[in-house]
């Protein structure tokens, strides 16, 4: 028998990402939310390196194993050359996905199901050999669609390379027992040439914002806001990632133009490949003083009022990369209750997500001219017709409590997981010489790690925890019915029930962000309208 099984015991995960908490990146912490919420039906081992950014107060394992919020990290070291430069960055991302590769084959972990996400792009190569290593399910979670991100930026210009890559990662995308994307336009973009995935494949499951965590606060409440700007003036705000898919040059230059409102101040929270450029840039475009800011990510725990001291974001996608990716920062920003300019090809995510609802403007393309007429007609209703705008901030708040809440997605997450957990623990136990199991689907039964290494061992290559197995008896299985299939219809606002959100409704508040604004404060009502 592969593996021996101990009754009433969670299946095991194990989730293969480069980033994860305490990195500050949105991917990484997108996961830690994830694999927390994952830990209380699951045994939890994540496989991540070393973060790109992070709070210098913050203590964490730097080379080893440790607990954290019920998920085992097993964080590897690799090598860290300034990602500024195009070969120090592929160097890192190899060694990283080399360190996985050695680290699972002397790990004694038995998962049920391997998790590869796309920090780096190939790792699901590495997830997909260690699966059948292991006979464990596959699932792949893309956030980003390599190579065409890549191709989008002009920055695969070898010929061959790209085809090579892409035939490479399409048969493990096929393979894989669960193929989950980020939005309707990725898995528009997987099921057309050149890629060609069967849609039937690819399941919709997009990022999330912790809707109790991040609120609408009321600018006299704010004392970031406070911080940044004065009460009269309109905050326009980019946060997140500033890289080469942002366009953030153009924003900036919008920022100079003529028709910027003169009452209106830019300000750009996060870092990335293009901060250094930006800041230049910032020094020579002739912006009047104190029009435009550039600023460090804040901590986590203040992303409520990062988020709400804004009266407009702004979120920007390069044209060539729809279906590639999906900014998560979008469900953030919701969550505050605030409208939002998205600017981008009109068939992505980003784009359906405002136009359809009503919660801001649009533009296909980053021209600066257009972009700074736009934030004039955002300050103009802002200021002038405060119900109008209030209402966007309304719509805004109940999309992301209806739809995008934190447990709503990892809810539904988990429930794949499981599905496949319960699939794999059938076909094991079929498969015995001893004859068949009766059927049982639900809380697959697994090994536990016996201990986890004291973070007191801070060095590469200790701390491998070994599992305890128990032989499973047959008269030991119980017969449970059949895991029923997960539905793969995306919950429209009407459709989505009120018990989904992640906290008790009087615990998530309306938005509150202006003043005299008229919303009702208990979002059931939200919900029901």
């Amino acid at each position: 028998m592969r593996r021996r099984m101990v009754n009433n015991q969670k299946a095991t995960l194990v989730i293969l990402n480069r980033s994860y908490w305490p990195d500050m990146e949105a991917t990484g912490q997108l996961l830690t939310d994830l694999c927390r919420d994952l830990s209380r039906r699951f045994d939890v081992h994540v496989i991540c390196g070393q973060p790109n950014r992070y709070h210098a107060e913050q203590q964490f394992v730097q080379s080893g194993i440790e607990k954290h919020l019920g998920v085992t990290i097993h964080r590897l070291s690799h090598t860290r050359f300034n990602k500024r430069f195009p070969a120090g960055r592929l160097v890192n991302l190899l060694s990283f996905s080399w360190a996985v590769e050695r680290y699972l084959k002397q790990a004694r972990l038995q998962p049920d199901v391997v998790v590869s996400q796309t920090d780096p792009f190939f790792l699901p190569l590495v997830g997909k050999r260690y699966a059948q290593r292991v006979q464990a399910k596959h699932c792949v979670s893309l956030q980003d669609l390599y190579p065409d991100v890549a191709q989008a930026v002009g920055k695969c210009r070898i010929p061959g390379v790209a085809g090579l890559l892409r035939s490479k990662l399409r048969a493990v995308y096929e393979a894989a027992d669960r193929l989950f994307v980020v939005g309707g336009c990725m898995r528009e973009r997987l099921a057309a040439k050149p890629w060609g995935i069967a849609r039937s494949r690819l399941h919709v499951i997009p990022n999330w914002a912790d809707c109790a965590a991040i609120r609408p606060i009321d600018h006299a409440d704010n004392p970031f806001r406070q911080s940044i700007a004065a009460n009269d003036q309109f905050v326009v705000m980019h946060s997140g990632n500033m890289g080469l898919t942002q366009q953030l040059d153009r924003l900036v230059r919008a920022a100079c133009d003529i028709n910027w409102p003169d009452d209106a101040k830019l300000i750009l929270i996060g870092s990335g490949a293009a901060k250094s450029k930006l800041r230049t840039l910032i020094n020579q475009c002739g912006a009047p003083l104190g029009r435009i800011e550039l600023m460090d990510y804040q901590p986590r725990e203040m992303l409520a009022e990062s988020l709400s001291a804004a009266d407009l974001h702004v979120a920007s996608m390069h044209p060539n990369i729809a279906g590639c990716l999906s900014p998560s920062k979008l469900y953030g920003i919701l969550a505050a209750g605030r409208p939002l300019l998205a600017i981008g090809p009109r068939e992505t995510e980003l784009q359906r997500t405002i136009g359809d609802n009503d919660l801001g403007w649009c533009l296909d393309s980053a021209d600066p001219i257009r972009i700074a007429n736009t934030v004039a007609a955002a300050e103009s209703e802002f200021r002038s017709n405060p119900l109008q705008y209030q209402a966007r901030c309304q719509r805004a708040r109940r999309l992301a409590i209806r739809r995008y809440d934190r447990t709503v997605i990892t809810g539904r997450f988990g429930d794949h997981l499981e599905q496949l957990a319960a699939k794999e623990w059938l076909e094991t136990a079929e498969s015995l010489e001893t004859g068949p199991i009766p059927r049982r689907s639900r809380r697959p039964v697994r090994a536990q790690f016996e201990s986890v290494v004291s973070p007191a061992a801070d060095r590469p290559g200790q701390g491998h925890a070994s599992a305890a197995v128990s032989t499973l008896r047959v008269d030991d299985a119980q017969p449970v019915s059949e895991p029923p299939p997960i539905s793969e219809s995306q919950p429209t606002s009407e459709e989505q029930p009120a018990t989904a959100c992640s906290t008790p409704r009087s615990s998530v508040p309306g938005y509150t962000g202006l003043p005299n604004a008229s919303i009702d404060q208990n979002p059931t009502s939200l919900d029901n309208r």
